[in-house]
């Protein structure tokens, strides 16, 4: 089954999750890039020639969907074994 089958025989709940657990990932990802910036600013002090690093929208959806796919299999597995 390609991914396009794959997503066209979900259910609307099934999109639902999904949308929710991106949205999740998007939040994770958002506080991991704020936090690595803010370590960085830290790290380098009152340095006036550090680099001026910012949240850009390809990093944080980057970033987000490798949390979305981490917790999609962290739910699977916590799913699968409540009804198997």
């Amino acid at each position: 089954m390609s991914l396009g089958q794959w997503i066209n025989s979900l259910t609307f709940f099934d999109h639902l999750v999904l949308l929710v657990l991106f949205l999740v990932g998007l939040y994770f990802s958002k506080a991991t890039l704020e936090t690595l910036i803010h370590l960085y600013k830290k790290k380098q002090g009152d340095n006036p020639y550090q680099v001026k690093y910012r949240v850009t929208p390809a990093a944080l959806l980057s970033v987000a969907i490798v949390y979305t796919i981490i917790l999609y299999r962290l739910m699977s597995g916590v799913i699968g074994s409540f009804t198997g």
